[in-house]
């Protein structure tokens, strides 16, 4: 089967970006990278495996299934599920990571709490109590937290290693308001909690924004891959590490043609062409992730076309289709059509008009969506110095075709 395109996936780039981020918290301050949703769609497997041998002793998913498809390419790192386990099922794979003492569950509320301390394990279970200071989604609230740390000290079959709380923002202000409530309720229990327990609060953007968040740990879930949330420089309280992204998606024009003006394109003939026109034809649509709307009718999304020896930016033009999408070819100086031409849906440059962010923006969805959204049939191919593997079958393209800084320049 010959796929339309494929995702390159930068390993180097991945171990770089922990190492990077570990260097900028220091020492004392643990960093937990959250690979939930088969890593933000790039490959457990691969980047568990990648972000073990470049430091990680923990990794966070979401569900115990998640945390079973990782017992082999973790190697012995502990294992943190998200999700709050209402019951551990009968699974050899979950009861080796148990007897190595590698799994760590989260508890949100007492009945909770005694389900799983009902449970015959052999051992006692790795908890972190998570607490609930404003985002409104999962864990306890501060209030209640107390009586369900008694409880958990009476559960000799369960063992407290972590408290911890998620920020509903980035915004240093809203970080601070309930980071109060979180050391008011830390304050209170001091006497209730061991020396040996784990407080984290903070993810990939409140880490920076905020530092003084970084507490014992950090759970980094976008910044592995070379991306934070969007920042304001100017109102974070501490540096911000210059990441390299790890992602590229990349197709290839499949057809040109000239376009009269007047001539329009796409379902609801939604762009006229201002004058005539060259346009492309690039297999790729909604179907396989990417993003159909535009937050406002005034933008355009934008690729990166392969033209001599570097790259330049082409607006798409019409409706996204299902599989398939049209550019603009009309302002590129030096356009051969007769050439194969690569292109460029998702830059791994920070800065480009084919960015995760400038998609993001453009789409009006957080950038999280649009990169696990990636569809899950589009290969990925996995770089390291000097080889490349994939995961699925090959694509129209050549892997080897070298992406570098200074050709991305234009885009």
């Amino acid at each position: 089967m010959i796929h339309t395109s494929h995702i390159r996936i930068d390993l180097d780039a991945i171990a770089g970006n922990l190492r990077s981020i570990q260097a900028e918290v220091g020492t004392e301050t643990s960093v937990c990278p959250v690979i939930k949703a088969d890593a933000y769609g790039l490959g457990a497997d691969r980047v568990a495996r990648t972000l073990v041998e470049a430091g990680a002793q923990r990794l966070a998913v979401f569900t115990l299934q998640q945390a079973i498809e990782l017992e082999s390419s973790a190697s012995h790192a502990r294992i943190l599920v998200l999700m709050p386990v209402q019951e551990i099922p009968n699974d050899p794979a979950i009861a080796r990571l148990i007897a190595a003492g590698r799994l760590e569950l989260v508890i949100t509320d007492r009945i909770q709490a005694a389900r799983l301390a009902s449970t015959r394990l052999g051992r006692a279970l790795p908890v972190h109590l998570e607490v609930d200071c404003g985002m409104g989604r999962g864990g306890i609230a501060a209030s209640e937290a107390p009586a369900l740390l008694d409880d958990l000290q009476d559960h000799r079959s369960l063992h407290l290693v972590g408290l911890f709380t998620h920020f509903s923002s980035s915004d240093p202000e809203q970080v601070d308001h309930e980071a109060a409530i979180f050391d008011q309720l830390l304050s209170g229990v001091e006497h209730q909690l061991g020396r040996r327990v784990i407080k984290h609060a903070a993810s990939s953007g409140p880490c920076f924004t905020v530092p003084t968040q970084q507490r014992d740990m950090v759970r980094i879930g976008l910044g592995w891959a070379g991306w934070l949330p969007v920042l304001d420089p100017s109102s974070s309280r501490g540096p911000i590490p210059r990441l390299r992204p790890a992602v590229t998606w990349c197709s290839q024009l499949v057809q040109t043609r000239t376009l009269e003006a007047g001539s329009t394109v796409g379902y609801g003939s939604q762009w006229h062409a201002p004058k005539t026109t060259q346009v492309g034809l690039v297999p790729v649509g909604y179907a396989h992730g990417y993003p159909a709307r535009l937050h406002t009718a005034s933008e355009q999304h934008q690729v990166l076309i392969s033209v001599g020896d570097g790259w330049r930016a082409a607006p798409i033009v019409g409706a996204v289709s299902m599989d398939q999408l049209v550019v603009d070819l009309g302002g590129l100086d030096g356009f051969e059509p007769a050439r194969d031409h690569e292109v460029i849906l998702l830059s791994d440059q920070l800065d480009s008009r084919a960015g995760l962010h400038a998609i993001a923006n453009r789409s009006g969805i957080p950038p999280h969506a649009v990169l696990s959204g990636l569809g899950a049939a589009i290969p990925r191919v996995y770089l390291t110095e000097g080889s490349a593997t994939s995961r699925g079958q090959a694509s129209l393209l050549s892997v080897s075709t070298p992406i570098s800084n200074s050709s991305m320049a234009a885009g």
